[in-house]
């Protein structure tokens, strides 16, 4: 499945709004300097990662359904404080509603994509990527 046939199935499945909403994350992806990258299982969907190493910020599935990640890479261990910054960010937005809360590495939002706010999602890929800079790549840098 390619780029193009994830948004085709996802505008089949859920219509013209979902496949914009779709299209609207992956553009504010790419402006942040994110990847996208195909998701696999049965739904399809497009994952954004950010970095050498692919730290992962979102995924959200041709059904509509939106993964946020507070613990960026699996390899790597976060700090309580990465996590909890990150779950306060997603409390204070009452668009991001959580499945289940707080997040401990990952979790789904109740609704789909094209039912959350643009805003909501584009500040959430902004606050994933100014704390994966903040904690895994500018402390490291050497001047």
């Amino acid at each position: 499945m390619d780029k193009l046939t994830v948004l085709r199935t996802a505008e089949k499945k859920g219509g013209e709004e979902r496949k914009d909403a779709l299209v609207g994350v992956a553009i504010k992806a790419r402006e942040l300097g994110c990847d996208l990258d195909i998701g696999g299982g049965r739904a399809g969907g497009i994952n954004i990662r950010y970095g050498s190493i692919g730290y992962a910020l979102m995924d959200v599935n041709t059904n509509g359904r939106v993964k946020l990640y507070v613990q960026p890479h699996p390899g790597k261990e976060s700090s309580d404080e990465f996590v909890d910054t990150m779950n306060a960010y997603i409390e204070a937005d009452d668009n991001l509603e959580a499945k289940s809360f707080p997040i401990n590495t990952y979790g789904h939002l109740e609704d789909p994509i094209e039912e959350i706010p643009q805003a909501s999602l584009e500040g959430f890929l902004e606050h994933a990527m100014s704390m994966i800079k903040g904690r895994f790549y500018v402390p490291h840098m050497e001047m």
